[in-house]
């Protein structure tokens, strides 16, 4: 279990404290979105499960509504990065939220969720049964019953859900990755961008609208401010980053958001 806090950032008028930091080398994130692709077309070893999937989510409905909270919507770009890990895990036997290289929640997220601002979190299982098929009450009793993937099931904040399964024989691997989606884009935001004029036009018309966004290190918590409506873009070096728009909590106040992974120059 993995989740990615919110984060609130104070600020005096528009103007948001930046901080230096280096782009990612933009040739890693672009093989890693395009590995993550082909494992969705082809996923090793077996097959996802979409009758598996379906029912984690009404589990997981099931879950919430004994607490009296709000079911989880179906979010097609979770389910791809669920979905995703889930092959890239069954891929290189490392059953893990962050790969060796380092990508995590976050940034698989910015890169096949093209659409959406929010906090993801992610859950993760294996399991094998002796006789008989994994059934998917069986992973979600699993979740259910550890204190952090529980904490996942039941977040009130958690608006979205996607599940990734795939199914090897008598083996299945599941994700479940979770979002407070706090915002949407009008359409997918493009993966490689000129400029970060091309940054701000994929936020135009976003509902709720954003004025203002920083970028970061994809999965990065140290933010460059980039962008405040109504002034020019800062230059912004090329490599891969990660949006970080600042949504309107009350007066002077933002909150810092996750949303698309994108690779400039």
């Amino acid at each position: 279990m993995k989740l990615i806090a919110r984060r609130s950032l104070l600020t005096g008028g528009l103007a948001l404290a930046a901080y230096p930091v280096l782009a990612a080398p933009p040739q890693p994130w672009i093989a890693y979105e395009r590995r993550l692709r082909g494992l969705l077309s082809d996923p090793p070893g077996g097959d996802f499960d979409p009758d598996f999937e379906e029912t984690l989510l009404d589990l997981n409905t099931l879950i919430r509504r004994r607490q009296s909270l709000a079911p989880l919507a179906f979010d097609r770009g979770l389910t791809l990065a669920a979905r995703a890990h889930a092959a890239d895990m069954a891929r290189t036997e490392v059953f893990d939220h962050v790969t060796t290289e380092g990508y995590s929640a976050a940034g698989r997220v910015g890169l096949l969720a093209r659409d959406l601002v929010g906090a993801p979190g992610e859950n993760i299982a294996m399991r094998r049964n002796a006789d008989g098929l994994v059934r998917p009450e069986q992973i979600m009793n699993q979740w259910r019953d550890s204190p952090g993937h529980r904490a996942n099931l039941l977040a009130p904040g958690f608006t979205h859900v996607g599940y990734g399964a795939l199914r090897q024989g008598p083996r299945v691997i599941a994700v479940g990755c979770y979002a407070e989606v706090a915002a949407r884009l009008p359409g997918p935001a493009p993966l490689r961008v000129a400029s970060s004029d091309e940054i701000a036009r994929a936020l135009s018309n976003a509902a709720p609208a954003i004025r203002q966004f920083s970028v970061s290190e994809p999965g990065g918590e140290v933010l460059t401010t980039t962008y405040i409506e109504g002034r020019p873009p800062s230059a912004l070096p090329a490599g891969a980053w990660q949006l970080r728009p600042h949504l309107s909590s009350g007066e002077h106040r933002y909150q810092v958001a996750w949303g698309p992974v994108f690779v400039l120059g």
